[in-house]
């Protein structure tokens, strides 16, 4: 049987000196398997677009240019790409990562193997190598006061080399095709923050597992400041997904 191929959608803005180093990434150590490569540029004015063409694969690949003239949300320009993704499997990456070969690879034969998964990610590091939080049990208001009060962390221990989780950080989800077509993509109601939780609560409410693969380790460079002005937006997404959903009764509950 031939391996699955991987479609892998970047959403990008203004991101050209790290987009550069994803994609060559993935040029220089790619996947043992075929991919097809989206980037959904968000009106950058920068050489996004330029780079995007020249691009070319280990094999050959070009990759795709999906291009906003306006200011697009997340949740929009990660949809369009999975409409215009050809692969069986989906991988919605951030341009700040460097999706080695074996990252992908590893979290791609997961997937083949467990049709109880959903959604799936790595390890995180920073570029130093520091321990990068990915992996989180799904927040409630309980849950959130203890946090604030120093109590308790969202964060989800190790339990073996495949960590169900109540979701994953966005700039790294894998999911089959498919399935996230069938649930209707991203909810667009979500602007940028919590888009990654909204889809993996749903994915977890859909009864598929939302998994850390501990054995795959991937290379994330940002999140490692955070500002008043985003830490903000994120409380407000949080609170904005628990008024809709009340924290729910999904998997990674605390």
């Amino acid at each position: 049987m031939a391996p699955k191929v991987i479609s892998i959608v970047i959403f990008t803005r203004d991101d050209a000196e790290w987009l550069a180093r994803c994609l060559g990434t993935l040029r220089d150590a790619p996947p043992d398997r075929p991919i097809d490569v989206i980037v959904f540029d968000n009106a950058s004015q920068d050489r996004t677009a330029d780079l995007v063409r020249g691009w070319r694969g280990a094999r050959g690949e070009r990759a795709s240019l999906l291009h906003a003239e306006r200011d697009t949300s997340f949740s929009e320009g990660n949809n369009l790409g999975l409409r215009a993704a050809r692969g069986e499997l989906v991988l919605f990456l951030n341009p700040d990562t460097e999706p080695t070969g074996a990252v992908v690879s590893r979290c791609a034969a997961v997937l083949d193997a467990a049709g109880d998964i959903g959604l799936l990610g790595p390890r995180l590091v920073f570029p130093d190598g520091a321990a990068q939080d990915n992996g989180w049990a799904l927040p409630s208001p309980p849950q959130l006061v203890r946090e604030r009060l120093g109590r308790a962390s969202r964060w989800v221990a190790p339990t073996g080399d495949l960590t169900d989780v109540g979701w994953l950080m966005g700039c790294f989800l894998m999911g089959r095709t498919a399935d996230l077509v069938s649930i209707g993509g991203f909810d667009e109601r979500y602007w940028f923050h919590g888009t990654d939780l909204e889809l993996c609560a749903r994915i977890g409410r859909g009864g598929w597992r939302v998994t850390r693969v501990e054995s795959a380790q991937m290379v994330h460079r940002g999140h490692k400041e955070w500002t008043a002005d985003r830490r903000a937006a994120s409380r407000r997404a949080t609170w904005q997904w628990l008024r809709t959903h009340r924290g729910g009764t999904h998997r990674g509950d605390p």
